[in-house]
């Protein structure tokens, strides 16, 4: 690859680059042929050695379900956070600590879970006493609620997130020991079949140590990038199920840790060999380090540390220049750990071009482009001026506002950002030299706008109109996990708005407002708009770690659920800026929990106002020495759970405590029009939104060929190559989501009648719900025993390649007789 002949315009405007200045302080109804359809879901029944499905397929799924928890899922991710903080606390400079850091890490978070262990250790051992023997069909499902309501946790030097970590986890256990007492009582008797209840739980009690030892490594960075897969991979090999085809689905990280847990616990419970089951434990156990052997991979949190070593390095380098000197040989010390950075399909691309030849390439094209900037009598300006524009939105450090490091810095953020946008580009364009050096130059534009003060841009290039532009942070840490732009915005928030932007869920802001501070947008909210953007190797929670806003700061519990997407729509009617936003995928926006590096976010400091943290006690186990659990007040969300194996339909509708209690208090005063108007309001307009909005995510399917539970929200991109295979399996996918979208905009019309008429002739049940101390109400419609659920069951098995194709003409919904409604306080999904 030659670079001669490329000699590309700047995206810098075209003015004199003179030296410092010491007296210049001036700034500037159809049927479908199926036969050779690819399955929508991540699985398959394929003809030959796999086909015949497991025994007891129906009852494992019936457990996987239940254990699926989004509350555990969020557990780990705040056990995550805590334990980094167990050594972050403690030291100022990981990279400084060289080969001594992960030792270090690895004994302080060891330390932090060590009580947890100990506890999970002795409540597991009160349940397996409690459960010993063969006789399980003698327990029924009260006595188990009942000794599990008398378990009580020891929270003596435990935090409430450890608390709420095992709470979760005995949550499990209950579930396992009634899916057991349920096969026994149905006669599938354990002798000779299934282990004893006492030892599965002895097993499942040696899952735990392996589950935060995994929690802990990931965050080091040892998180093999194929772990993802290999957890959706575990349930589909119990069933007898083949792969379709690799994942493609977005599933994070602690997501993958829970799936992996129960899929193995699940697997317990149904194995009949205690050999069987030594096996299983061991391969959950070596699951990361076998990954490791099997792919050599290397983790991100390894990555962000051995970037930003070489950052440090490239900026000392590029400072240390002399006036006429080639940058380039620089940037090619600095290439090969950026590029490690990369996707694997991106590396792979380079490597089979020439790893050498492709820097040579690159460093050609980026030398000519910044080499300009590198000189200190033009750098130590540009510094200033950076220094300038952050000083109200970052307050430099006196330190770093005297030196030219922070020109440098710009610099090796545009290069690294050039090189991170090569994920962008399909694969197999890597090899044309026209194209990659197209898709460079663009990407330098880009990124050079984000990271240069505006009057160094040329105008149309320009992202915004706001004089400000990206700074790394946190500035006293040298990892820098997230970026803050140095613009703080004004903005005047009225009902209009409101109402109309959306946030997580599809929630409207004027929800969150009321929920998270009990702010009612009445005559207009003014705000300051704080952006920030997620780094490689961040999380949310870094942000107000490292944040010292009144309301967003280390110092607030959870303060980082406070920030919000800033999508290109939000953009444009939040800040009236068309480049400030960045795209969310359908599943980051479903959750918080769901962030990615490269995505936007932004924190409304409102003056007075402050994140609300009700008081409430845990409701999976008593605690010896009770106490209030702080958790942020929750806004409004829905679930639905189609259930093919009980031809049951359900409905979980959580209404959050300010809607609850506005809903309560015109009950009690028999405001009939104001009830109405509220329930309309909650269920049709914010609820039922939400469900036909989320449906990859809030329609959970039990269905003996889909163990992953969930319809698949795969977003392809224009420039990724599509096979034939791909293009069966999107075919079959769109088929059963066109029938579970139906049947879910019946189940939500349905089920918007049923509140109506229950809160109607049974108004107290709900008001004495919304009196309890819990966080919020759930409404729960339930349709069980549902005619016309088993032909849809048959149509997904079928689509997915077991059983005969039924005609779509024949399918109808099922028939909607009267449900039971079920109302409780706090928050209650399946």
């Amino acid at each position: 690859m030659n670079t001669t002949e490329y000699d590309f315009e700047t995206p810098f405007v075209d003015q004199q680059l003179r030296a410092e200045d010491a007296t210049d302080t001036e700034t500037n109804g159809n049927q479908y042929a199926f036969n050779n359809l690819i399955s929508p879901f991540q699985s398959t029944f394929q003809e030959g050695e796999h086909e015949q499905k497991s025994q007891y397929a129906d009852e494992y799924m019936e457990l996987l379900s239940e254990l699926e928890d989004s509350e555990f899922h969020e557990s780990l991710y705040e056990v995550a956070t805590e334990m980094e903080d167990s050594w972050g606390s403690k030291i100022s400079n990981e990279m400084a600590m060289g080969t001594q850091f992960v030792p270090y890490a690895l004994k302080q978070g060891r330390a932090y879970y060590a009580p947890m262990l100990r506890e999970s250790d002795r409540l597991l051992d009160a349940v397996a006493e409690h459960f010993s023997g063969n006789d399980l069909a003698e327990h029924g499902e009260v006595d188990v609620e009942l000794f599990f309501e008398t378990l009580e946790l020891n929270n003596e030097g435990l935090s409430p997130i450890q608390e709420q970590f095992l709470g979760g986890l005995v949550k499990k256990v209950k579930s396992v020991v009634k899916k057991g007492v349920d096969l026994a009582k149905k006669g599938i008797r354990f002798a000779g079949k299934f282990l004893p209840m006492n030892l599965i739980l002895g097993k499942l009690k040696r899952l735990i140590r392996p589950l935060l030892e995994k929690v802990l490594k990931s965050l080091i960075g040892k998180l093999p990038s194929s772990f993802r897969p290999h957890a959706r991979s575990l349930a589909k090999k119990f069933l007898k199920l083949e792969n379709a085809d690799d994942s493609t689905a977005e599933l994070g990280d602690f997501e993958g840790l829970q799936l992996e847990f129960d899929t193995t616990v699940s697997q317990l419970l149904f194995t009949s060999e205690e050999q069987e089951s030594e096996i299983q434990l061991e391969d959950y156990e070596n699951s990361f380090e076998n990954l490791e052997r099997s792919e050599g991979y290397e983790g991100e949190m390894s990555n962000t540390y051995s970037l930003e070593a070489a950052k440090d390095t490239f900026i000392n380098d590029l400072k240390n220049l002399g006036e006429d000197e080639d940058p380039t040989p620089v940037i090619e010390r600095f290439l090969p750990v950026a590029i490690m950075a990369l996707k694997p399909v991106i590396k792979l691309a380079i490597a089979t071009i020439g790893r050498k030849k492709i820097i040579n390439f690159l460093a050609g094209l980026l030398s000519g482009l910044i080499k300009k900037y590198v000189p200190s009598n033009v750098s130590r300006p540009l510094a200033a001026r950076i220094i300038d524009l952050g000083l109200r939105a970052i307050g430099f450090e006196t330190a770093e506002a005297d030196n030219s490091d922070l020109a440098y810095e710009a610099l090796a953020n545009t290069i690294d950002e050039t090189i991170t946008d090569l994920n962008s580009m399909d694969s197999q364009l890597i090899g044309d030299q026209e194209e990659l050096a197209m898709h460079l130059y663009e990407s330098f534009e880009k990124a050079a706008a984000n990271n240069f003060p505006p009057n160094y841009i040329r105008p149309n290039l320009r992202a915004t109109n706001v004089d400000a532009l990206w700074i790394s942070m946190p500035r006293k840490n040298p990892i820098k996990v997230y970026k803050k732009f140095t613009n703080i915005f004004d903005v005047t928030i009225d009902q209009k708005l409101a109402k109309g932007i959306k946030i997580f869920r599809s929630v409207p802001l004027a929800n969150f407002l009321r929920d998270k501070y009990g702010l009612e947008v009445n005559n207009g909210i003014k705000a300051k708009v704080h952006i920030y953007e997620l780094g490689r190797g961040g999380r949310l929670s870094m942000i107000s770690k490292f944040e010292n806003l009144p309301g967003l700061n280390p110092r607030i519990p959870k303060a980082w659920v406070q920030l919000l997407p800033l999508t290109k729509e939000v953009s444009q009617l939040l800040l009236k800026e068309n480049n400030l936003g960045t795209r969310f995928s359908k599943k980051s926006l479903t959750s918080r929990y769901h962030a990615k590096p490269g995505q936007r976010f932004y924190y409304l400091d409102i003056e007075g106002a402050r994140l609300r943290l009700p008081q409430n006690k845990s409701k999976n186990i008593k605690s010896m020495n009770p106490g209030p659990k702080q958790i942020e007040s929750r806004s409004a969300d829905v679930q639905a759970v189609l259930n093919f194996n009980k031809s049951q339909i359900k409905i979980n509708y959580f209404f959050s405590e300010e809607d609850a209690k506005d809903l309560a208090g015109k009950i009690t005063k028999n405001d009939v029009l104001g009830t109405a108007t509220t329930i309309k309001n909650s269920v049709r307009n914010i609820l039922n939104t939400i469900l036909k909005g989320h449906l990859s995510e809030k329609v959970k399917i039990i269905h003996e060929s889909v163990p992953e539970m969930y319809l698949e929200a795969d977003e392809v991109g224009q420039d990724q190559f599509i096979n034939v295979k791909d293009i069966g399996r999107n075919i079959g996918k769109n088929v059963i989501s066109k029938m579970v979208q139906k049947l879910t905009e019946t189940i939500a019309f349905r089920a918007y009648e049923a509140v109506v008429a229950h809160l109607k002739s049974r108004p107290k049940v709900f008001i004495d719900a919304q009196s309890q101390p819990q966080d919020g109400v759930t409404i729960s419609i339930i349709w069980n025993n549902m005619s016309g659920m088993s032909v849809i069951k048959s149509a997904i098995s079928a689509i997915n390649g077991k059983g005969s194709i039924p005609n779509l003409g024949d399918l109808k919904l099922p028939n909607f007789t009267q449900p039971d409604v079920v109302i409780k306080a706090g928050k209650l999904f399946d």
